[in-house]
């Protein structure tokens, strides 16, 4: 999987660490919610996802 760099506000930041470890039980999913969340975004404004 290629990987890619992230700068995050200090509240997004904080927010996702809290939310990542409350709902996947472990930092290291960090990625995966992620993933989650751009691929609803690009769903909500209509921006297919290539394969």
């Amino acid at each position: 999987m290629p990987k890619t760099t992230l700068t995050l506000s200090e509240p997004v930041a904080k927010t996702l660490k809290v939310y990542t470890v409350q709902a996947k039980s472990s930092m290291r999913a960090q990625s995966q919610v992620i993933e989650e969340a751009l691929k609803e975004f690009f769903v909500n404004h209509g921006v297919k996802i290539e394969p």
